[in-house]
């Protein structure tokens, strides 16, 4: 070892510059170090600690591999405050051998930046992007390298043994929830395991510092920043924007992985180029204010897959196209699906469901028959058609338990059909007791057969038949105390959904239809004088103040994020298909989950408000037919004789009816102006 007495200068010169920035370090030790070092060593680290005097605490990247391995030195000897560089584009603690502008990379980021350099056409698929490996890309290289490799612990083929998900990773604490798991990514915060590495990438926050959506990657002043704001590039940038990368999409954000792929849509089609739906349409998928979803339904969806084998036909969309792809429930429920997002883009145009889906159900049951084609098909033109549209054009509500309806009807007639033939008859030769051994074996839903068998009668197709009423159990209520509890939960809890208690409300106070109420448009709230009224029947109601805040909190609640066609359309109580409302069958299930029973519900309900006001009242009120308001009045006699023995009935079976007057007394105390119908009526009923 040279003397330190005798060392030369420069050496002696290096010495003072390490122990300038690292007063920990002794003078003789600085001087042994130095004396270990080789010249051309000692050189390089001489010149760039004259360049950067604080090259060996202050991790900068720019430190050539001599001033690396020095500072390995000093840590291994003890020497407290050195710092090892980290890469400049990851900020990782690796050895970084590749200098770029700015400092020096690691190994892995060296590879990164190198494929990013040979831009061009794959040679194997032809996508134009990095071309890391005999200008191919990435994602045929590693088919390549799979094809001809297996992970020998899954066994699935991988390009490497054992593959990135079986290949063992060290247990460390994680600098975000300090669990201790395996490391998905180093950032310069520290190390990150899979849900925080996955809740960081999938929700981009803004930076304190720049206040720009970033992935927060890096740490200043105990307060989590993004990777420019602590000192390194950005990795989870888009290439494209510069904003966040998207969790699913390499090397692109949501946003333009999202125009991308309408790009490959619609490039074929002029009609998505100018101001066409198609063009609308395109523009708002760009445009929504949640890309993700966008992107989600754009790459895995079946309705987007429909959508693509639809346009590139070639010829415009239409009904009619859609209908033919349509081979069973589930691809009823996509093609039904897209047809809504079509019609709320205007891309097609609206059309009369119930009619359509009447029709398609009858083709599909005369196809199973086709000896009964002509009588069906007569049925269905001249008696079920009619009804179902002049309901609908009469009574609010959706078309779903309409078409069901019909549905029931069409197949029983066809059964009923089927088993005469089976016997050596016709419906001309149909008698009654053969009529009333078919019912017997499935009285559930036979009776139903009534309408076909009155219209065949009435057509002169069929003997004068008896088939009875399909019997229905006596309605079951609440108990009082229940249902003024239920009530009082709905006005006044703000734990429950908004919808939730908005729905209950209307149920337990009007006993309406669960499929009239997740119908309710929005118009049917109206303001007048002061008063909020709401619009069940005929006749406006007014609403007191708690309910009509309540319905009005409910009809100004932003449109949900995501699907710019997913707004409320026009509904009260919207559901998550396009342009459409909340199912009945949903908005049960809701109510349900919050203890919350839709037919006791309704039956009290009813039971109360006819028992206070006549059926001429009630029926325009509530938009119930008027025989159906006759018998909840009978019901609700004032007589009590009906009631009474529906009570006993009751009580042999569940729980008994509640007293309407008592209940009345006790809605009117809460609610004084809900029941109090408009229009000049007895001043008995205020």
């Amino acid at each position: 070892m040279t003397d330190p007495a005798a060392a030369p200068d420069t050496w002696r010169e290096l010495a003072r510059l390490m122990t300038a920035s690292l007063p920990d370090l002794a003078d003789p030790d600085a001087a042994r170090i130095v004396a270990d070092l080789t010249p051309a060593a000692r050189g390089r680290i001489r010149s760039h600690l004259i360049a950067h005097p604080d090259a060996l605490v202050s991790g900068a990247s720019a430190a050539p591999r001599s001033v690396q391995a020095l500072i390995t030195t000093l840590a291994d000897h003890g020497v407290t405050g050195v710092r090892a560089p980290a890469c400049l584009r990851c900020g990782r603690v690796r050895p970084l051998r590749r200098a770029v502008p700015g400092g020096r990379v690691c190994l892995g980021c060296e590879g990164i930046l190198a494929n990013r350099g040979n831009i061009g056409a794959c040679t194997l698929c032809g996508t134009i992007g990095p071309r890391p490996s005999r200008n191919t890309c990435a994602a045929c290289r590693r088919r390549q390298a799979a094809a001809t490799r297996t992970c020998s612990v899954c066994g699935k083929p991988a390009e490497l043994d054992p593959c990135s998900n079986c290949r063992p990773r060290p247990a460390t604490p994680c600098a975000l929830c300090h669990t201790t798991a395996p490391v998905t990514a180093r950032w310069p915060l520290g190390p990150v395991c899979a849900p925080c590495y996955r809740t960081a990438r999938s929700h981009p926050m803004p930076c304190p510092d720049c206040d720009r959506a970033r992935v927060l990657i890096g740490r200043a002043e105990h307060r989590r920043v993004c990777g420019p704001c602590a000192g390194v590039p950005d990795p989870y940038a888009c290439e494209r924007c510069a904003g966040p990368r998207s969790y699913k999409v390499g090397r692109l954000c949501d946003r333009c992985a999202v125009a991308d792929h309408l790009e490959k849509l619609f490039t074929d089609l002029p009609e998505a180029v100018g101001t066409g739906p198609l063009a609308a349409m395109r523009a708002a998928l760009v445009e929504a204010p949640d890309a993700e979803t966008v992107l989600n339904w754009l790459r895995g969806s079946r309705s987007a897959r429909l959508l693509r084998d639809l346009m590139a036909t070639g010829r415009p969309l239409s009904h009619t196209d859609l209908d033919a792809t349509i081979d069973g429930r589930g691809t009823a429920m996509t093609a039904e699906y897209l047809r809504g997002l079509l019609i709320a883009y205007q891309v097609l145009e609206p059309r009369d469901e119930l009619a359509v889906r009447i029709v398609r159900h009858l083709e599909r049951t005369v196809a199973r028959h086709p000896e009964h084609g002509t009588l069906l098909r007569a049925y269905v033109r001249w008696s079920l058609l009619p009804r179902a549209k002049r309901h609908q054009a009469v009574r609010a509500g959706g078309v779903k338990h309409r078409i069901r309806w019909a549905y029931t009807r069409i197949n029983l007639a066809a059964e009923l059909l089927t088993t005469t033939v089976g016997h050596g008859l016709t419906i001309a030769t149909l008698d009654q007791g053969r009529l009333d051994t078919w019912l017997a074996a499935n009285p559930g839903t036979r009776y139903e057969v009534r309408d076909f068998v009155v219209w065949a009668h009435r057509r002169h197709h069929a003997r004068d038949l008896l088939v009875p009423h399909r019997p229905k159990a006596d309605p079951v209520g609440l108990d009082e105390d229940s249902h003024w509890d239920l009530l009082h939960q709905c006005l006044t809890d703000t734990r429950l959904d908004l919808d939730v208690r908005a729905a209950g409300a209307i149920l337990l106070l009007f006993g309406q239809h669960l499929t009239r109420i997740a119908a309710l448009p929005i118009t049917a709230l109206t303001t007048g004088d002061g008063t909020t009224f709401l619009t069940l029947g005929r006749t406006p109601i007014p609403l007191p103040t708690t309910l009509a805040d309540l319905l009005t909190t409910l009809a100004d609640r932003p449109a949900p994020q995501g699907w710019a066609v997913n707004t409320s359309a026009g509904w009260l109580f919207p559901g998550h298909l396009p342009g459409a409302h909340i199912s009945a069958a949903a908005l049960s299930r809701r109510l349900a989950a919050c203890h919350i029973p839709n037919r006791p519900a309704r039956t009290t309900a009813l039971v109360a408000l006819a028992g206070d006001l006549p059926p001429a009242v009630l029926g325009p009120m509530l938009g119930l037919h008027p025989i159906t308001a006759v018998q909840w009045r009978r019901r609700a006699a004032t007589d009590w004789t009906a009631y009474l023995q529906a009570r006993q009935c009751a009580l042999a079976d569940g729980p008994p009816y509640p007293g309407p007057d008592s209940f009345v007394r006790q809605v009117r105390q809460a609610v004084p102006a809900v029941i109090r119908p408009v229009g000049p009526i007895s001043p008995d009923l205020h």
